[in-house]
């Protein structure tokens, strides 16, 4: 069964272009079948094929574009998920995505702040049992406080009925960000980067590290029967937080 991996949260700044790269580098890595696309509400003069436009998208191009790859990693832009949802049960796509072979996965980041927790218990309206839930932690300095006020949230308890998994995505460090402004370049650009490891420095390679790690924890849950590995990649190394159910 093909799987759609949807990374969404109306709140910005909760890291969704960053976890969806790292999505795909994991899938890269693995040599799995994959395809990274995204949602905007102007998608420009874009002429990829992997730039949805919010005002021309239909479910039938969506299904079409689904069909390409066993693997789909759907990135909301901020502002746009209310528009997908909407697009979700006008189109009824609970009962299209089964039909056409697709399982849908809702990866939903957060941060410490509560409105943050908001896109969560909408999403959770929207897709209710129709599909698998996983929460992102954007971590900060401040990383008990983060995850006290996640565990202590609304948001938590109902993530909780649907047995939601939990990653945890580290922060990058001081050193890595002073690379990363050296070189003008944002962690997205990095992560695109097939040389990062020798242009960003061992920071880099011990963030990337803990990320993958993050997500190997997670795979089955993330990637399902989808998930097709055709190379070895290095070994990762296991986190302090790995992933968990909620």
């Amino acid at each position: 069964m093909k799987k759609l991996i949807l990374i969404q949260n109306d709140y910005p700044s909760t890291g969704k272009s960053t976890l969806a790269q790292c999505c795909a580098r994991y899938l890269k890595e693995y040599g799995a079948a994959h395809q990274i696309l995204r949602l905007l509400e102007d998608a420009g003069t874009d002429n990829t094929g992997r730039v949805f436009d919010g005002s021309t998208l239909t479910a039938e191009t969506l299904l079409r574009r689904l069909d390409v790859s066993p693997i789909t990693i759907l990135e909301v832009a901020t502002g746009m998920g209310e528009f997908f949802e909407k697009l979700y049960q006008d189109a009824q796509l609970e009962t299209r995505l089964p039909l056409a072979n697709v399982s849908l996965s809702v990866v939903l980041p957060v941060t410490c702040e509560h409105d943050s927790f908001d896109s969560v218990i909408q999403a959770s309206e929207v897709y209710s049992d129709h599909a698998e839930y996983t929460i992102a932690h954007l971590i900060t300095s401040s990383y008990e406080d983060d995850d006290k006020v996640w565990d202590t949230s609304y948001a938590a308890r109902v993530m909780d009925m649907y047995d939601a998994v939990e990653l945890y995505i580290p922060e990058i460090g001081m050193h890595l960000e002073i690379e990363l402004r050296g070189r003008h370049a944002s962690l997205e650009h990095a992560l695109l980067d097939p040389q990062a490891d020798e242009h960003f420095g061992k920071d880099f390679t011990k963030w990337m590290s803990r990320v993958m790690g993050q997500l190997d924890s997670a795979r089955q849950y993330l990637f399902g029967d989808a998930f097709h590995p055709t190379t070895a990649p290095k070994p990762v190394k296991k986190t302090r937080a790995k992933a968990r159910a909620v």
